[in-house]
């Protein structure tokens, strides 16, 4: 029977069992009232009410039917008329197949029928039923057989689910004798379980080879993304999109595959074509690269169907039916002919196609063909027969692809090229068209008609183009097009001198377009050459009639642009007048405290302790100087910042009590610190400024009353601010935020600029942000802002993060150094006042000081005396030699002999960094310059 067969028998729901002795009233029947049974039949009355299980009695020489409710379910609508009729009346259409085996049971034989068919009538319809049931005879007091009891089991449903199973197993083992698609069977687990000759063809291995191989041995390791990314559909869709990949030979080389994977019951089954010839010939290209874009498009675009040997469809994938319209239950059951024209099924073609598959194993199917809605789509494809084991036809596997598009673009194309063809003959210019693949021009007749060149004299390549084209030009125009075919434009133009046959030149105007294939790759060029010879002429005639007029619009546009650069010059000059004027303004305003103050020290008769305040004062503005200086430098991210280890939240702990201070009693600050994790590597003393600044700024912001918060945590990603991508990485995250009235958005992208402001004249010099964003940007980091008007705003800072035992290192190790000890300094400085006066002052701490005006002075004394100094202490900035290129030079001649560096600003440190050596900012403390020398004499002693 077909495989679709599906049992009739209906589910007959018991709501409550009712006892056979009171089904009925069994006085009219042979047996007649209950209570004069013999017991033998009670007592099997009573086994057959207590069952779940489909049980009868058939009793007496008239074969008496009694059952239970299970078995009413069997009976069907012959319930409940059979209680009490003859076993064998009840089953007319099966009683000759069961009366042999009720003698048996009335025999005394006990009967045991195992899977049973038999065609029983139910419910109307005739249908295939499978049992399994033994029949029991059944002795009275006597001895003789009375009857017989019967426990029965229905197995229609199992025996017609391991039919379906069957015949789907048989479809499969016919799809593997396919010899042109490879087909392969994976397991649940993705090792190879079943494939076909045509696929053990392709990769050289022996069945036994290949049986169990999973796609990680086949597949070279690049194509592993594109074969996960199938097994993820298989496994969430039940199919992947086809795509193309390689896999590995049995002797190791490689072959080219278009494989289209389906999830099934037992595991996935894969199409292969086998595309390594459509690699390696571009003639056997068309075809192959039909049924790959097929595949690897989308499987929608694949229409995958089965027809039986009278050409009835009886499968249908989603492919097909947005092919050809048709849904799955509407073609199912029809014939396959209706997708052809009625043209071709008129001649016959359905019928031509099945004999050559049948004949070869498969045939083309390149035509058109019928859509439900009656228009037509043009398919690439082909028919293949299947067959089972052993070789009996069952069918067809039909494998197609729509490809209406490109027919009709194809027709297309033929117009263009005709309408093309027609265009270049009736055009003056000289029409070339090359093919990029072959390295072959086609060109039109102008080419004798401008150039005198016969046909035969024309070379077939790009070669002899080029080799005409004046050598003065030839390297201009030659990379003009490759750029353009490279993908940099589309379309070239380009002006040029062509050598005619009779060897003068032409001047030439070339245009080209270039055009690409669906891939963007370059696969033709076409152009005109069009002669400017005459109208050079004209304009070298032309030019000489205007000379004069030429040479006055010469005066007029120099004239021009002399205004014009005199605007931009103005305009450079009002921008560095605005940034020397805020410098100006604070620094006027620090000199004015250090000359009073100077000037007052003069005065002989001045009070020692009032002596003792100005010079304070002078040293405390000094400072001030520095740190404008240093917030300037900042900003322009050309401060050479001292860069050291720190834990941030013990950093921001350590100044709390200090920005209390500065914010005021009526702002309340909180602190959020704890983090083990959160050290960086960035200077200490910028970073505290850069926390006074944003306090400071919170402060105003909130008119001296509110909440202000400082938060140190870890992140894993700077946010994208100002334009720039977001980071991934390890930093910490410093948030500052206030209660404060926020900052409009049209003025978040000033804020961090350089003496931009908000507050009154006299109230902010505007460097503190900008302060804020140079820290940032030279530590390696970033600053943030998230504001809303009215609300508050917060400030991020994000610095990277140092992990935690790289850093207690460092801090180990600076926390050792500690040294003692005097030695020879060699002082180089081209200032000579500034290096009179570190000699003095390194002589009054103790060290024996020789000064060199430069670079070249101090190796001269070096190479004099390599073994006098314990360490050099150079200026960076000098004419000639630098600082770091000095002290590259002494680290190559005396590599133990140590070298610190000072400077107040270098945009070599600012930019290369110190490059390892020791550096002192300017202007330094007593206590710094002695720190740093001792320091490195004794790590050279050590």
């Amino acid at each position: 029977m077909d495989a679709e067969v599906r049992s009739t028998l209906p589910h007959i729901p018991v709501a409550k069992p009712v006892r056979v002795t009171r089904a009925r009233d069994w006085s009219p029947t042979p047996l007649g009232p209950p209570r004069t049974w013999p017991v033998a039949l009670r007592t099997l009355c009573d086994v057959i009410d207590g069952s779940a299980q489909p049980m009868f009695i058939v009793w007496g020489a008239r074969r008496t039917l009694l059952y239970n409710q299970p078995y009413a379910a069997i009976l069907a609508d012959k319930h409940p008329a059979a209680l009490g009729q003859d076993f064998l009346h009840v089953w007319p259409e099966i009683a000759r197949d069961l009366t042999p085996l009720v003698e048996r049971a009335y025999s005394g034989e006990a009967v045991q029928m195992d899977h049973i068919t038999l065609v029983m009538h139910r419910n109307g319809v005739s249908e295939e039923a499978h049992f399994s049931f033994s029949y029991t005879p059944i002795r009275c007091e006597d001895g003789q057989v009375a009857g017989f009891f019967c426990a029965c089991l229905e197995t229609t449903e199992q025996v017609l689910a391991e039919r379906k199973r069957q015949f789907v197993a048989d479809r499969v083992r016919a799809a593997l004798a396919i010899k042109t698609v490879g087909i392969i069977h994976w397991g649940p687990q993705f090792g190879l379980t079943e494939v076909n000759e045509a696929f053990l063809t392709m990769s050289g291995f022996s069945r036994e080879e290949a049986l169990g191989k999973t796609w990680q041995e086949l597949t070279p390791d690049e194509f592993w993304p594109a074969s996960k990314r199938a097994v993820e559909q298989v496994l969430t869709l039940g199919e992947a999109v086809p795509y193309e990949k390689q896999y590995y030979r049995k002797d190791g080389t490689r072959w080219w595959g278009l494989f289209a994977p389906r999830k099934v019951e037992d595991g996935t089954i894969e199409f292969v074509l086998d595309v390594t010839e459509r690699k390696e010939a571009e003639g056997r290209l068309r075809e192959r690269e039909q049924r790959l874009q097929l595949i690897l498009d989308s499987a929608t675009d694949y229409a995958i169907l089965t027809l039986d040997p009278e050409r009835r469809v009886t499968s249908w994938s989603p492919g097909a039916a947005r092919t050809f319209g048709y849904d799955a239950p509407e073609i199912i059951g029809e014939s396959g002919d209706l997708l052809f024209t009625n043209e071709d099924r008129n001649a016959g073609v359905p019928a031509e196609e099945a004999s050559t598959a049948r004949r070869d194993g498969h045939a083309p199917d390149v035509r058109w063909h019928q859509r439900k809605d009656g228009s037509r789509v043009f398919v690439s494809g082909s028919n293949n027969v299947l067959r089972d084991p052993s070789g009996l036809e069952i069918g067809f596997l039909k494998v197609a692809r729509d490809e209406t598009e490109r027919r009709r673009a194809e027709e297309e194309m033929r117009e263009t090229e005709e309408r093309y063809r027609l265009a270049a003959h009736a055009t003056n210019d000289a029409i070339w068209d090359w093919n990029l693949a072959t390295d072959h021009i086609r060109w039109n007749e102008a080419v004798k008609t401008l150039f005198g060149y016969q046909p035969e004299e024309v070379g077939p390549s790009g070669a002899w183009w080029k080799a005409k084209i004046h050598p003065d030009d030839r390297a201009r125009v030659v990379v003009g097009i490759t750029a353009a075919i490279k993908g940099k434009s589309d379309t070239w133009t380009a002006e040029y001198r062509f050598e005619r046959q009779d060897g003068t030149y032409a001047e030439i105007l070339d245009r080209g377009t270039v055009l690409r294939d669906r891939r963007g790759r370059a696969v033709r060029a076409v152009g005109a050459m069009h002669d400017l010879s005459s109208h050079k002429q004209a304009e070298a005639m032309l030019r000489q009639l205007n000379e004069t007029l030429e040479h006055r619009v010469v005066q007029e546009v120099a004239s021009r642009l002399k205004t014009e650069d005199a605007l931009r010059q103005s305009q450079k000059l009002e921008a560095i007048g605005q940034l020397t004027g805020g410098v100006a303004h604070d620094f006027n305003n620090l000199l004015t405290v250090i000359r009073g103050a100077a000037q007052m020290l003069c005065r002989p008769t001045l009070a020692e302790e009032r002596r003792q305040r100005y010079a304070e004062a002078i040293s405390e503005t000094a400072d001030r100087a520095a740190k404008l200086t240093s917030q300037l430098l900042a900003f322009a991210r050309r401060q050479a910042l001292k860069p050291e280890v720190f834990n941030v939240g013990q950093q921001v702990d350590a100044i709390a009590d200090m920005l209390r201070t500065v914010v005021g009693s009526r702002v309340e600050l909180t602190t959020h610190t704890e983090c083990e994790i959160c050290y960086v590597e960035a200077d200490p003393s910028q970073f505290e400024t850069a926390l006074v600044n944003m306090a400071v700024n919170a402060r105003d912001a909130m008119d001296g009353n509110g909440r202000l918060g400082i938060t140190v945590e870890p992140a894993k990603t700077i946010p994208g601010v100002r334009g720039h991508s977001a980071a991934e990485g390890e930093f910490v995250a410093v948030y500052v935020t206030d209660t404060g009235t926020g900052i409009p958005p049209e003025k978040l992208a000033q804020i961090f600029e350089p003496f931009f402001t908000t507050k009154e004249v006299g109230k902010g010099t505007g460097l503190g942000l900008s302060q804020v964003y140079g820290f940032a940007k030279q530590s390696g980091g970033e600053v943030g802002v998230d504001s809303t008007p009215g609300e508050g705003t917060t400030f991020k800072i994000y610095l990277p993060r140092v992990p935690a035992a790289v850093a207690k290192a460092a801090l180990e190790s600076a926390a050792s150094d500690e040294a003692r000890g005097h030695g020879h300094v060699l002082v180089v400085e081209d200032n000579e006042q500034v290096g009179q006066f570190s000699t003095q002052l390194l002589s009054e701490l103790g060290f024996e000081t020789t000064w060199a005006p430069n670079a070249e002075a101090a190796l001269r004394f070096l190479e004099e005396h390599p073994n006098r100094y314990a360490a050099v202490f150079s200026d960076v900035v000098m004419p000639g030699m630098n600082g770091v290129e000095l002290g590259k030079e002494i680290r190559r001649r005396l590599p133990d002999l140590p070298v610190v560096l000072t400077s107040g600003y270098s945009h070599v440190l600012a930019q290369e960094g110190s490059h390892g050596f020791e550096l002192l900012h300017k202007p330094y403390a007593i206590e710094d310059l002695t720190r740093v020398l001792r320091s490195a004499i004794r790590q050279r002693a050590a």
